[in-house]
């Protein structure tokens, strides 16, 4: 899997902070994980904590930063 880069950060989530930027890239979270994390943000239903839960460790420390980031989401890929 591919690594994400700055610039897919930027691309999936603009108006990310550059800091939550490094976070996520010393995290070596992969495009995919940013792709869920973003549908799951934006899905933002109860029901799907359990699939939060069951993605990994990784997804849920991304989802968390994510959260508690100041980012606008993507309307559609």
């Amino acid at each position: 899997m591919t690594r994400a880069t700055h610039n897919d950060i930027v691309r999936l989530f603009p108006g990310i902070q550059d800091h939550t930027a490094l976070e996520i890239i010393a995290m070596q979270a992969t495009i995919n994980e940013l792709e869920a994390a973003s549908q799951l943000l934006q899905d933002n239903d109860d029901g799907l904590i359990e699939v939060k839960r069951r993605k990994g460790d990784r997804l849920n420390l991304l989802c968390g930063l994510l959260a508690q980031s100041e980012i606008q989401l993507r309307d559609e890929p």
